[in-house]
């Protein structure tokens, strides 16, 4: 059965037909490029694993590596336009990120509450119903042009400090307020049209992040150690629920290191866990340049491309705000790529 993610992802590349006032810029597949429309995944009658299988393989290494960070790169020979993976929705839809352009007949979209207020009505049908005015707004931008369709939203990482500053984002303390919250919220967001995504959300940041500058420590240098209880029972929650539950599209791995490995180059983390325990149907993105932080800040590892391998080795298949090192594009990466 096709995936949310697949879905998603023809979505974006291949394109839909939208009647609107104002038209989009074409997209693969337009039917009046002739020597594109008759390819294998351009044949909406083809299974879509199949249809996605092709464009894969019709890909260089290098287009592949294109589309792994936030500001994909187009694929002119293929139809394929660039699109800006980063939009944000915590409360509605935000100015913050590239993806979102207000202004002309989008001047505004609907800001509810905080979170951590809006959480506190311990009610989650309104959670799902915010959501669900939240992605009518953002499917209007994106059917007039001026929006995508991935939103880097709900944050719901658990609250205990609140000296932290990102608190007001976040449900709160209680881990299962938090993930009743995420699915609820995500369920609004993604729709509930089966394998159709309204928009693809994202439950961030994964994992035991809620700290960003105290007493000389600040996130890119954080390392919270966390017993294996305290894993299972507080910080794991929210987003096991927001997958398990939710069935969100994506997760968003964190700046900090967990004992000692940094989120988005744990394999136990990320592929174990996320993708094995708990069956994400969907991508792992990284908070911004955190693969680069733990090269250049952690010093985890020694160079730029052990940084981007160990990334894709863990399961991470998206880069925001960092440029993938050139050689980092082959050797142990090329074969996952291919996927």
């Amino acid at each position: 059965m096709p995936t949310p993610f697949i879905i998603t992802l023809l979505v974006l590349f291949l394109g839909v037909s939208l009647k609107t006032s104002k038209a989009l810029v074409p997209f693969a597949c337009d039917p009046n490029d002739g020597a594109k429309r008759n390819l294998p995944f351009c044949q909406v009658k083809l299974p879509i694993q199949t249809r996605v299988n092709d464009l894969i393989g019709r890909m260089t290494l290098q287009e592949k590596v294109g589309l792994l960070v936030n500001n994909a790169a187009a694929v002119p020979r293929l139809g394929i336009k660039g699109y800006e993976w980063w939009s944000e929705a915590l409360h509605g839809v935000s100015n913050v990120g590239p993806g979102t352009k207000f202004g002309g007949a989008f001047p505004v979209a609907t800001s509810f509450p905080q979170v951590i207020t809006t959480a506190a009505s311990f009610n989650a049908t309104l959670w799902e119903a915010i959501g669900q005015v939240v992605s009518d707004e953002a499917r209007a931008m994106f059917n007039g042009g001026v929006a995508g369709l991935t939103y880097w939203s709900p944050n719901v990482n658990i609250f205990r400090d609140p000296r932290w500053g990102r608190g007001q984002e976040t449900p709160g303390e209680d881990p299962v307020v938090a993930g009743k919250y995420a699915a609820s919220y995500v369920r609004g967001l993604q729709g509930n049209d089966g394998n159709r995504l309204k928009v693809a959300a994202c439950c961030k940041h994964f994992t035991a992040y809620d700290l960003d500058n105290w007493n000389g420590v600040d996130r890119f240098h954080f390392n919270a150690k966390v017993s294996k209880q305290d894993m299972v029972d507080t910080f794991d929650v929210p987003f096991r629920m927001c997958v398990k539950e939710g069935k969100v599209a994506s997760v968003m791995c964190s700046y900090n290191q967990v004992n000692g490995i940094p989120t988005c180059a744990d394999p136990n983390l990320l592929k174990k866990t996320v993708r094995g325990q708990w069956r994400l149907d969907g991508y792992i993105v990284s908070d911004c340049d955190s693969v680069g932080v733990y090269y250049g800040q952690q010093h985890y590892t020694s160079t730029p491309e052990e940084a981007a391998a160990d990334a894709i080795k863990a399961g991470q298949f998206g880069f925001e705000l960092w440029t993938i090192p050139g050689s980092a594009h082959g050797g142990c990466c090329e074969k996952r790529l291919a996927k």
